[in-house]
């Protein structure tokens, strides 16, 4: 056997001859990273480990014998700590502590202490064991972080330009700092655990405005604003503001830290800077305007001989025509039976009528022009493409303010009948409107729906808003130049009027919604696709109808009142309805019509809009406000282009615009009448 393996087998045979107890004193004493001492009942050391020679400093021949007590700062042991130690763990089996401690050089070290009472297997004590650990340096560590907490919190809490406070996950405070109580007004015990919103006006906490903001800090990291904010005493302030968002380090979100900015004063000077150029620029306008108007009078000579050339055109143009109608309705009734004759009559004045009815649309046109209503020429229009285009012209300018334009419709939005360019307009101007009242920053959003029945197109912004008493005018024409922010903004308030008549040129509806000063605008547009496409295979396109066949049974049994203070316009329209099949009574005037209506219930009423005392409007809204009459569908006679009456709101079934065409109107009376 080598020597090695007797070594071996002599340390194997001295282990199995080691008690349990000896070799658990023999782990102990290996153990260096803590002292592992047993301590008599009067406190003198009876053991010492190596871990304890290593922490205190003491051999085992110095530490055995001493009283536990010497390794206490004398402040501690005057004032009882180790007897008091000894006593708590005698009374409840343990005591653990953590504090100063003094090593045999005198150097203090911080340690983690545990004494655990002993006893025998009777239940005597007797004695206790302490355990302890050397936490110097992760004190040192918690030290230098709490000072230098402590430093950045002094720091924070002393300054008084900012307001720098904590909010919880839900927006609630949770620290104050001095510049927040100078500048908001509150003292700590006022504010801390109250929701941050008691910061904001009474409009934007009705908004959402604060929840929003945390929100959107919590998405990108953080969140800056400017704007009014109120105190503690219920004044405004105009403050800068930025929120950031903080996460531990599992990502976890911890809460928001918020600085706030008083800067009114910035803004009163910019406001002032700012009245101070208006004030110049109505000066510069009003001079402007002077030499306008001298300028104006020395033209007004030529613009009325100007004026008068064009009456007496417009007059001779006008008597043209109307010598061939007036002559043959003179020469008709004392001509001999001719059937040849009368024929070319009848085509001599239908000529005639329709070349008078051209000339005052070009009239009519003329005027369009001016105030942008122009025709429209229907055609297959990719709408995706028409609002892309619209898009594109906007997005410069929108791009140069940092507005933000979103979009949701697809590029196979699909197709609808309609003027292509006309249609863009319509857009163009309501993006135009949206980047010119939205602030920097904002956001314009773009939607477009297209089903088998009509085409929704809405434009929203997050701008300055509407008051609620300016919507019923917002499509009024030059109604905006009223408005004192014009002159900021510019423009004459000709665009959502021409915006109006495109669209309820193509039989659609614009509307607009907005809840006030500071909440953004929508515009909705409705455009009903199957009636632009019946509009595009009307049979008026190609060859002109002069007149068509009318069946004898079209409106056979159907009660129908006529209101209309023209005697001729009245016989026509009952010649045409009696031969239809209609029994037809006639009104000259509202008052009269009311007397009609008390002896009999008709179908349907066909009134006039434009009559003396009571026009056509006043006599719908009493017919709508007397419970007998309800349900009686009227259609509206009417002069005036299609946007000057709105059928919804003032309670129309349809409109005939004259001069009136006897099929169409048999064909609408017809429909109307069996409408459910």
């Amino acid at each position: 056997m080598s020597d090695n393996a007797e070594v071996q087998t002599g340390r194997s045979r001295h282990s199995e001859n080691l008690s349990t107890t000896e070799e658990l004193s023999l782990l102990v004493d290996a153990v260096q990273d803590y002292a592992i001492f047993v301590i008599g009942l009067e406190g003198e050391i009876r053991s010492w480990n190596r871990g304890a020679a290593r922490i205190f400093g003491y051999t085992a021949e110095e530490a055995i014998g001493r009283n536990f007590a010497s390794f206490y700062p004398p402040e501690a042991v005057a004032a009882g700590k180790p007897a008091r130690e000894l006593e708590i763990a005698a009374g409840e089996g343990r005591v653990e502590d953590e504090g100063w401690r003094i090593r045999k050089d005198g150097q203090r070290f911080w340690v983690n202490t545990v004494i655990t009472a002993l006893c025998d297997d009777s239940g005597a004590m007797i004695g206790f064991a302490k355990i302890t650990r050397d936490l110097t340096q992760r004190r040192v560590t918690e030290e230098r972080l709490r000072q230098s907490e402590e430093a950045f919190r002094l720091l924070v809490e002393s300054v008084r330009d900012y307001a720098i406070f904590m909010l919880d996950p839900q927006g609630r405070v949770v620290t104050w700092n001095l510049g927040a109580q100078r500048i908001k007004g509150y003292e700590p015990h006022e504010i801390i655990g109250r929701h941050f919103s008691a910061f904001y006006p009474p409009e934007e906490i009705a908004a959402g405005k604060p929840a929003w903001e945390l929100e959107t800090a919590k998405e990108r990291g953080a969140f800056e604003d400017e704007g009014w904010r109120v105190r503690k005493d219920g004044s405004r302030f105009w403050a800068n503001v930025v929120i950031t968002a903080v996460f531990d380090p599992n990502g976890t979100l911890r809460g928001f830290a918020k600085v706030t900015r008083d800067i009114t004063e910035r803004k009163q000077a910019e406001e002032t800077a700012l009245a101070l150029m208006h004030q110049w620029e109505a000066r510069l306008l009003a001079e402007d305007e002077r030499r306008r108007a001298e300028a104006s009078s020395r033209v007004a000579h030529e613009a009325n001989r100007a004026k008068d050339e064009f009456l007496m055109t417009l007059s001779h143009e006008l008597r043209t025509p109307m010598t061939a109608i007036l002559g043959w309705a003179r020469l008709l009734p004392s001509m001999p039976v001719d059937e040849s004759m009368f024929r070319e009559a009848i085509a001599s004045i239908a000529r005639s009528a329709e070349l008078q009815a051209k000339l005052i649309d070009d009239v009519l046109d003329l005027s369009r022009i001016v105030s942008g209503k122009l025709r429209l020429s229907l055609e297959k229009v990719d709408v995706a493409r028409a609002l892309t285009a619209a898009l594109e012209t906007v997005e410069p300018s929108a791009e140069a303010k940092g507005i933000t334009i979103e979009r949701s419709f697809s590029s196979d939005a699909g197709s609808v009948l309609g003027d292509p360019t006309r249609l863009q307009q319509v857009v163009w101007n309501l993006l135009s409107n949206a980047a010119k009242f939205t602030p920097r920053g904002g956001r314009i959003h773009v939607g477009a729906l297209v089903t088998e029945s009509k085409l929704k197109i809405t434009v929203s912004d997050t701008g300055e808003g509407i008051e609620p008493g300016f919507l019923p005018h917002i499509f009024e024409p030059f109604r905006q130049a009223e408005n004192p922010s014009t002159r900021v903004h510019g423009g004459l308030g000709l665009g959502l009027s021409i915006v109006r008549y495109i669209v309820e040129a193509h039989g659609g509806t614009v509307a607009a919604e907005s809840r006030g000063r500071g909440q953004g605008t929508t515009f909705t547009i409705t455009l009903p696709v199957a009636s632009i496409a019946a509009a595009r295979s009307s049979p008026l396109e190609g060859e002109k109808v002069m007149w068509r066949e009318i069946a004898g049974n079209e409106l056979a049994g159907r009660e129908i009142l006529i209101v209309d203070d023209d005697r001729e316009a009245r016989d026509m329209l009952r010649a045409v309805l009696r031969q239809a099949g209609a029994n037809v009574a006639v009104a000259d005037s509202a008052a009269h019509a009311f007397a009609e209506l008390e002896q009999h219930r008709p179908d349907l009423i066909i009134t006039d809009i434009a009559m003396p005392h009571v026009d056509g409007l006043a006599f719908v809204r009493e017919l709508r406000q007397r419970p007998q009459f309800d349900g009686v569908k009227v259609i509206a006679l009417t002069a005036f282009p299609r946007a000057a009456v709105n059928l919804e709101r003032s309670g129309f079934r349809e409109y005939l615009v004259k001069p009136i065409e006897p099929a169409e109107l048999i064909e609408v009376t017809a429909r109307v009448i069996r409408e459910q």
